[in-house]
């Protein structure tokens, strides 16, 4: 019997959540799995993957919220998102712009930026949520036509790893007033300003200057990066170093090219005339043994240094006479 009862309570908190996210009033649209921002590694696919026909609001009661978060590698992969929104016929619409967590360089300048178009075909480009007036930037169109754009530049890396760029945008459709139950003005000199009632003091900015809540909170972080002109100008210094060195190389090897052929032939010479000293000097040590083994002869003492007998006149002299002394 509990387990029955366990069972049939569950089963009624599921039909309660999915009642509830069915009367929710919005449509959570996450841009990258809804292809609305293209893949780069597939350009083949880029139509098939990225959204062209307008997204219908046909409900005034319902609105919509699209929102992307890239971290360092993602926003390199879906660098490109783009979608056109579609209010019903005789209907207008508000887009407000509330989180835009997007990179400036040093001067203030957008790296990264969102583009708003309407029905009028005029623009408008930004990468901040605030305005001028620390209110959330909220674009109204009575044809109830627009299209968002967001760029983001692919070649510039985050500061770390742990950066994030990030975008929201809230659409909601305004309609005539005409004394309509459960709609209300977010203008009130606007007689074609009117929202589902619902969206007022949900937490969501629908209305311009923040009429329908209690006041605008600043969703917009900027990551700061360093002056793209002066990673620039480093690649060109170091750029023009390199050549510089490589171009001072090639002009001395073409200077010293003679000097460089000279010392070659002179060490080969020198190395020639060394090999013929010592070949020389082989042959003449063979010569020498050569010659002097056949040269060897038994050595005696000369003739004058033997002890000989006397001779005969020593022993007897002869006299003048011509005889012999006795």
């Amino acid at each position: 019997m509990q387990v029955f009862y366990f069972k049939a309570l569950l089963l009624v908190q599921i039909l309660h959540e999915i009642r509830g996210s069915t009367n929710t009033p919005y449509r959570i649209y996450e841009m990258v799995p809804e292809g609305i921002c293209k893949s780069r590694r597939l350009p083949l696919f880029d139509n098939l993957l990225t959204q062209t026909d307008p997204i219908q609001l046909k409900n005034p009661e319902r609105g919509a919220i699209f929102r992307q978060t890239w971290n360092s590698s993602s926003f390199k992969r879906f660098g490109d998102c783009k979608f056109y929104l579609q209010a019903p016929p005789s209907m207008g619409l508000y887009l407000t712009v509330s989180i835009a967590k997007l990179r400036k360089n040093s001067r203030g300048h957008c790296i990264d930026s969102i583009v708003v178009k309407k029905s009028n075909e005029k623009k408008y480009a930004f990468c901040d949520a605030m305005d001028d007036d620390d209110e959330l930037k909220v674009y109204a169109d009575d044809h109830g036509k627009m299209r968002v754009t967001v760029n983001l530049d692919t070649g510039l890396a985050l500061p770390t790893l742990d950066d994030t760029l990030e975008v929201q945008f809230i659409a909601t459709v305004k309609r005539d007033c005409n004394s309509l139950e459960g709609y209300s003005p977010c203008e009130d000199d606007e007689d074609d300003s009117c929202i589902y009632k619902d969206f007022f003091e949900d937490g969501y900015v629908n209305c311009p200057e923040c009429t329908d809540e209690k006041g605008c909170f600043k969703e917009s972080e900027q990551v700061q990066i360093m002056n793209p002109s002066n990673v620039f100008l480093s690649a060109i210094i170091s750029l023009l170093g390199t050549t510089i060195v490589f171009g001072g190389c090639l002009w001395c090897l073409y200077r010293y090219r003679n000097c460089i052929g000279n010392c070659n032939s002179n060490s080969a010479d020198t190395a020639r005339n060394n090999q013929n000293t010592r070949t020389v000097a082989a042959e003449q040590i063979q010569v020498e043994l050569q010659s002097s083994g056949n040269d060897i002869q038994p050595s005696a003492p000369p003739d004058y240094d033997k002890d000989l007998p006397p001779t005969y006149e020593s022993l007897f002299p002869v006299n003048p006479s011509g005889r012999t002394s006795p």
